[in-house]
């Protein structure tokens, strides 16, 4: 017998990947959400020519996976580790891929003279928080046979569940039926004889209950004759009795099987390239996956027998402890709920919902990056309240300039022209009381807090962590009524059961994703026109980068939150939608006003604008946009929010139809926008 048993200890770590070693435990968890992963080994060189295949290993989604791959792969020939990643050849990939309800498949992708060829059956994967192990045998006669926890999933034939050689039989298009085909099955008995006399019975008799009326006068009405009714000894016209047919050759089939000439069996088509690495690569919007007790060998007996002795001697004992543990963090979280919404109710009745509006913004001075729409008009460049120093401008660029609020109104302009404030920002007329403050988190996740004035009202959008959102409410003494999602991802919801446990806010999400969405009370679609406090908001359904995304815009405010469909200078990966759907999604945001200010999940814009550059290097407004997203960044300033009229000035993606945008990229004149941001969304993912 020949095995190899992989010891994660003695993994390389590619210069790629993020992983965490626990020190009393041989196995391998991802860790940082939203992040790829990349890691290998080599093994001593192992062939399966001649020998059965034995691929084994476990996994435990402890994170309650959303979006995510928990699957390893067999590689062959020299790799060079530092460089393995997701373009890195392999020989074999198994293992499961989950995003969402929708997404629960169990991946087996062979290579076979270069070209990696997926398996056609539906084989579901496990999606709990349980340890599970995955093993798949592939035999020299090019069966196989995949297990989950020592239970066969699905079995079969290299020949017939890939498509890797033509198939054996083919359909005979041109096929005809032959003359003496008889697919009668029953025939008319030659041998039944007409009874004498049946031609000559009526159809109809007349009826010998009928009577004739006592009033009809024969002078007037004529003879009197019986209505007729049908005749119970009327058979209807004689036919043969049917019998079955002695040369019946059964139903004739227009196309019939036949020998493909185009088949040509390969006696080694179950073989492998030599294996001589074994690597982990795998994207997770959420970490936390533990991969362990990776296993080759040529015996399945021996594999069978080392899931009985890890798993299934511990089985009983893990789930027991991961029951109890939920038991105690659903009690923890029930407790910190009811908390929360007494103290909620204690704050509300301090603060008072209908206190006066002056009351809610004197003597407020701003301590963290804010947008304040008061109630009065904005009629050009910018503009001071007099005895509010808050900055009424919609405009996201001048974050982190709050020190200028106290300089004189010309100062102020100045320091516009500088910027080139004008070139990318229209400020419309408004009124609004809406504050909106941008709450960094993760690494790049923007998440942001909303205030109506009025109302007192505070919701946030796309919380993906809870301390950075409640430290930004107990500066302000709020209380929590909302948390509003645009998708399901966990970079857009990780803090929705902490801050729903701690405030009681209602969660808000997609109805399509109500499955996903973590703690999810309301649910809106697409046309949807939802009350903010005392703003009106109209939900978008923007599907693309997930399928249920939806945006929220507020036009009382223009300003809309586009999460991760449209960014400055991009517009988010296509990881459950196409480009026809990301393009009709981008359709919809672009017919709102030009002066529509776009809060997008990422601080992406940098990097998103070195990509525009490669593409379209002579738009004049895209190079001085680009200077001053560079001139943000290096004072570590926000880029966001974003206006509507700087992107379709400036974003490849709202620029589909550009000349230099097709000819920088060989798209075919006659691509169609969709088509063409497809290749655009394409040529960035490899940027």
């Amino acid at each position: 017998m020949i095995f190899v048993r992989v010891n994660f200890l003695f993994l390389f770590l590619g210069s790629s990947c993020v992983l965490m070693i626990p020190g009393d435990v041989a196995g391998l968890q991802t860790y940082n959400d939203a992040k790829h992963f990349a890691i290998s080994a080599k093994i001593p060189e192992f062939s399966n020519k001649e020998k059965t295949l034995v691929v084994q290993y476990s996994i435990k989604f402890e994170q309650n996976i959303e979006c995510g791959g928990g699957y390893i792969k067999l590689l062959s020939g020299y790799v060079n580790q530092k460089k393995f990643g997701g373009d890195t050849p392999y020989s074999f990939m198994f293992g499961p891929d989950i995003c969402g309800s929708q997404t629960k498949k169990l991946h087996v992708i062979l290579s076979y003279q270069g070209q990696n060829y997926p398996i056609k059956r539906d084989i579901q994967c496990e999606t709990d928080k349980l340890t599970h192990f995955y093993t798949f045998i592939l035999r020299p006669d090019a069966s196989y046979s995949v297990l989950i926890d020592n239970r066969e999933r699905e079995s079969g034939s290299m020949y017939t569940d890939w498509d890797i050689l033509p198939p054996r039989k083919i359909k005979d298009t041109n096929a005809k039926k032959p003359a003496d085909w008889d697919d009668r099955e029953y025939i008319d008995d030659p041998n039944d004889i007409k009874p004498e006399g049946y031609d000559s019975i009526p159809s109809e008799i007349p009826d010998p209950k009928a009577k004739e009326p006592d009033d009809w006068d024969e002078e007037e009405d004529g003879i009197w004759k019986p209505p007729k009714i049908p005749n119970p000894a009327y058979k209807g016209p004689w036919k043969r009795k049917k019998i079955r047919n002695p040369n019946y050759k059964g139903k004739w089939k227009k196309t019939s099987w036949i020998d493909n000439p185009e088949f040509e069996d390969d006696p080694d088509l179950y073989v492998l390239k030599p294996l001589k690495y074994v690597g982990i690569e795998v994207w997770q919007v959420k970490a936390g996956s533990i991969f362990d007790n990776i296993l080759i060998c040529d015996d399945p007996q021996y594999a069978r027998q080392v899931v009985e002795d890890i798993w299934a001697k511990n089985r009983e004992v893990e789930k027991e402890a991961f029951e109890e543990a939920e038991k105690i963090r659903r009690a923890r979280e029930e407790e910190e709920s009811q908390r929360a919404r007494e103290e909620g109710e204690r704050r509300r009745k301090e603060r008072g919902i209908d206190m006066e509006r002056g009351d809610v913004i004197k003597g407020m001075i701003p301590t963290t990056m804010t947008i304040t729409m008061m109630n009065f008009k904005v009629r050009s460049g910018l503009c001071v309240r007099p005895g509010v120093r808050q900055l009424c401008l919609r405009k996201g660029f001048l974050y982190g300039f709050m020190h200028l609020l106290s300089m004189p109104f010309k100062t102020l302009r100045g320091a516009s022209r500088t910027l080139r404030v004008a070139q990318f920002c229209s400020v419309s007329n408004m009124s609004s009381s809406l504050q909106i403050e941008l709450v960094p988190c993760l690494r790049d996740n923007y998440a942001y807090l909303l205030h109506d004035v009025d109302t007192g009202t505070v919701g946030v959008v796309d919380p993906s962590e809870s301390v950075p959102i409640i430290d930004a409410l107990s500066r302000k003494n709020q209380n929590l009524t909302y948390i509003l999602n645009t998708h399901h991802h966990h970079d857009h919801t990780g803090g929705n059961k902490q801050l729903k446990a701690r405030y009681g806010a209602k969660v808000i999400g997609p109805g399509i994703d109500r499955d996903r969405i973590p703690g999810i009370d309301i649910v809106l679609n697409d046309g949807d026109k939802w009350m903010f406090g005392g703003h009106k908001v109209v939900v978008m359904e923007t599907p693309g980068h997930t399928r249920g995304h939806i945006s929220f815009y507020f036009p009382g405010s223009g300003a809309i939150f586009t999460g991760d469909t449209l960014f400055s200078l991009s517009c988010g990966k296509l990881f459950e939608g196409t480009p026809e759907q990301m393009y009709s999604s981008l359709r919809k945001i672009m017919s709102l006003p030009d002066d529509t200010n776009i809060y997008c999940g990422h601080e992406y814009t940098l990097s998103n604008s070195k990509f525009a550059l490669s593409i379209e290097p002579n738009n004049e407004a895209l190079q001085s946009y680009a200077e001053h997203v560079a001139h943000l960044r290096s004072k570590n300033l926000p880029t966001i929010p974003t206006t509507l009229k700087v992107e379709k000035a400036c974003n490849p993606f709202l620029r589909t139809s550009s000349t230099e945008i097709r000819q920088s990229l060989n798209i075919p004149v006659t691509a169609n926008d969709a088509e063409a941001l497809g290749v655009i969304r394409q040529a960035k993912d490899n940027f």
